[in-house]
């Protein structure tokens, strides 16, 4: 395991480190009073410049998870993923390789773990404000590619990782037991980099764009609706503006309550 991948990981388990703390307090207090368990898809995308870039470029992933829910009552709720990530990256590329490369293939492939909290702050009448975060991390898997029209052989390798930690206030109408709708609004930060290593017979470089840390916010419209005693659909849906345009989110997942 690389140097960067290490700390990678080291931010990951710090992330469900703190959510797990937050949850034990009152999970002490009481036994978990709920358990759901199922799939889960999400899809974003994220505007952004890389760290020394001036042009921006735009991050697009697709999730596909195992989730788990857990209520352990006194309004909190502790989620956990766990599955496969599906990266892609617009207008991207590296410069100061020996031949300038520049990336249009397919997604990268990764694996995605990921972390949720939910607490309740406020319930008056028939509404809710709860507290919500989020914590992802995609650890990419190396690709390699040819490098084509050459009189020598030569490839490029690449491997991307990411994470992107969301928090922020949750309104919910409690408009019935068999939907209850929501409006959330999110700060959300982005950590990322992809690493492209390049060989030509006698010439080798190397080139990691980065961010380090990006910060933008966003609203979204969603809601959970119970199909039977055991069954739910949780959606989400929402938007994340910037200079120029707006980033879409969203997020479906069915769950089996046990």
């Amino acid at each position: 395991m690389t140097k960067r991948s290490r700390g990678d990981w080291r931010l990951f388990s710090l992330g469900i480190a703190l959510t797990l703390a937050a949850a034990s307090a009152p999970a002490a207090e009481s036994k978990i009073k709920s358990f759901m368990a199922g799939l889960n898809f999400d899809h974003f995308s994220r505007t952004f410049v890389w760290d020394g870039d001036t042009g921006s470029s735009r991050l697009r992933a697709s999730l596909v998870s195992a989730r788990a829910d857990l209520g352990v009552g006194k309004g909190l709720t502790l989620s956990l993923s766990a599955g496969l990530a599906l990266t892609d990256f617009d207008d991207l590329a590296f410069e100061t390789l020996p031949i300038t490369l520049k990336y249009d293939a397919s997604p990268m492939k990764g694996v995605v773990l990921g972390a949720e909290l939910e607490a309740l702050i406020l319930k008056s009448g028939q509404f809710e404000i709860k507290a919500a975060g989020r914590f992802v991390s995609s650890f990419g898997m190396s690709r390699t590619w040819p490098l084509e029209d050459f009189a020598v052989e030569g490839q490029a390798k690449g491997r991307s990782n990411w994470m992107e930690a969301s928090a922020g206030p949750r309104l919910t109408y409690l408009l019935s037991d068999a939907f209850v709708p929501y409006l959330e609004v999110n700060a959300r930060w982005l950590r990322a980099d992809f690493r492209m290593e390049e060989t030509l017979e006698a010439l080798h470089g190397l080139e990691t764009k980065r961010i380090k840390g990006d910060l933008s916010f966003s609203v979204a419209v969603g809601g959970d609706a119970r199909v039977s005693d055991r069954l739910t659909i949780k959606a989400k849906a929402g938007f994340a503006p910037y200079a120029g345009g707006a980033d879409a989110l969203a997020s479906v997942g069915l769950l089996v309550k046990f």
